[in-house]
């Protein structure tokens, strides 16, 4: 499993990137890394989540993934990006999850897409 967190200050954007599948004490860890990275950001800040090479979660991965996406409401994050690729059922496992934070990410198929879709280049 592989997870990069990334606070990219001057974009005001957090990016993640998982591969593989994120549970256990290693979902708590990475929810933490994650919620640190969004205090560096301003209110506003928009999410990239890379979700190309993630598994399906597991019940504490769907935990930690629910305590990340109520930190981002409280912190007033702006948009979110989901890379999905060819992983169509972690798209609808998060999907599931974001519905009860009335959190609609728009989806991208690379991180290019995601980054053009932010720039404002992509209708």
């Amino acid at each position: 499993m592989v997870v990069e967190i990334h606070a990219n200050v001057g974009k005001n954007r957090l990016f993640i990137r998982i591969e593989g599948r994120l549970d256990g004490d290693q979902a708590r860890m990475a929810a933490d890394a994650m919620i640190k990275e969004m205090d560096r950001l301003r209110p506003g800040f928009d999410v990239v989540s890379d979700l190309t090479k993630a598994e399906p979660m597991g019940p504490a991965g769907a935990a930690a993934l629910k305590r990340v996406l109520e930190a981002q409401r409280e912190r007033k994050y702006g948009r979110a990006v989901r890379i999905v690729g060819k992983s169509a059922a972690v798209a609808v496992q998060f999907a599931r999850e974001s519905k009860e934070f009335h959190h609609e990410p728009y989806l991208a198929f690379s991180l290019e897409e995601a980054e053009r879709l932010l720039d404002g280049l992509l209708p």
